[in-house]
This record gives C-alpha cells, structure tokens and sequence, in this order.
C-alpha cells in the first residue's frame, strides 16, 4: 500500500469526543436521569442517523450548525431519555455549546499518537466543519504542537464533504492526494468527502457502530500507527513508549 506521508484527522468525534460527563451533569440540573457510560454507544446511533438523513434526501446534507439539535436529540433518543424530556434538554445543551463547545475531551492516546506521527514526519492536519474555535479547541486540549495546518470551516466558507476543503488542506501542507489519509467518523460526510478528494479514508469507530463500513475503520487512535502504509518508524517509536 501507497506510503502515507500525511494523516488529515476531524476535531469532533476523532481527536476530541463530546463531554459526556458534562451532558449528564446538564440532565441532572433538569431532573433527567442519563448516565454518562451510555453515550459513547448512543452517539453512534446519532453518527448513523445522519448517514439515513443523508440517504433520504439523494446525498443533499444540511450544514453542521443546523444538524446540531438532530444530532443532541438523536444522541438523547439513544441513551433512552424520553420525548418529552429531550427538547429542554437539547435547547441546553445548544447552549452550552455555545458558549463552551461540548466536543472538547480528547480521545485516549490522542497525544501520543499525533506526536509519534510527526516524529515520524509524517504530515498532520485538522479539517473540520467547525464554528471558529476549532485551534481555540486544540490548544485548550494541549493538541496544537503536533498539528502544521487547522482547516476551520466557519473561516474556509466551505463544510465536508466537499472535496475542496480537503484539497486546500493538502495544498497548504503541500502532500499528495494519493498518499494522504483523513480520519473521520462519519461516513456521509467524512468518508465520501476524502475519498472524493482522493484521499485514503479512515473511520474512527469506537463502539463498533459501522461495522459494516465499506472503509477501513479503527477503535483507537493509536491503532492509526499500525496501518498499512503509516510511516515504520512512527509504529516503531509508539511500541517503545507504550511498553516502558
């Protein structure tokens, strides 16, 4: 398999995950009972429910600010939370978006894994359908120093999955189409978008929720480093740090 001399990666659901923690604390101010263990298998069910949206309307796809309310009431709907719980619990949870977004966390061996991979020299780059705060996001999860080009798309005026957006991307971090990869997780938007922008797609699947992707797929980012075609010495040199 083509050597890959850069690795693209979402923000959202890939490098940082929704504070779920936060969201059950929110449902408790509300009288709403959620436990924050169910949500990371519920959020694969919200993933899903925008590939279906996306299927009924023939491929059309509405920005990522006007799936957000779909998004928290699907994620709600997964975790059992009733009907008629959910819509005071979404218009707060919008909120807090807004004012400190949710996607915040960053995933189990985010850190090590983008700096194996720039030690590597392998190329590194974040595209994300964002709303102005994604390096804002980066820096506050201590990811920015392994990351060279932050495509936001509040500023690039352009959302996955257009191609373009990933196609500036490599133009800025000057790489090959054909040996680049981008980690997304979701298909309809992060699959299709790279792979029509000739990119190697990766889907980050946590809990199993596409097994059935027509893609490759990972549960952990460090599982990234041991791909076909991933630089031998960023393998070589996340082995050694996660056994001593």
């Amino acid at each position: 398999m083509t050597h890959v001399a850069a690795v693209l990666f979402d923000l959202g659901g890939v490098l940082l995950h929704l504070d779920y923690a936060a969201i059950a604390e929110r449902a408790g101010s509300l009288g709403i009972a959620l436990d924050a263990a169910l949500l990371p298998r519920a959020e694969a069910q919200a993933r899903r429910a925008i590939d279906a949206r996306v299927a009924r309307r023939n491929g059309s796809i509405d920005s990522d600010a006007a799936r957000i309310p779909d998004y928290f009431d699907d994620l709600l709907a997964a975790a059992s939370v009733a009907a008629d719980a959910r819509a005071p619990l979404v218009t707060q949870l919008r909120s807090d978006h807004r004012a400190r977004n949710l996607w915040r966390v960053p995933l189990e061996g985010a850190h090590e894994t983008l700096a194996a991979l720039r030690r590597a020299g392998v190329r590194t780059a974040v595209v994300s359908n964002a709303d102005g705060r994604a390096e804002r996001l980066l820096v506050e999860a201590g990811l920015a120093g392994d990351i060279e080009v932050v495509l936001d798309s509040h500023y690039e005026g352009v959302e996955k999955p257009d191609p373009e957006i990933f196609r500036r991307a490599l133009a800025r971090l000057e790489a090959d189409a054909s040996k680049a990869a981008y980690v997304g997780d979701i298909l309809s938007i992060d699959v299709v978008g790279s792979r029509a922008a000739g990119l190697r797609p990766i889907l980050m699947d946590a809990t199993g929720g596409y097994a059935d992707a027509p893609c490759e797929r990972i549960a952990r980012l460090p599982e990234l480093l041991a791909l076909p075609g991933i630089a031998r010495e960023a393998r070589r040199d996340n082995g050694t740090r996660e056994g001593t």
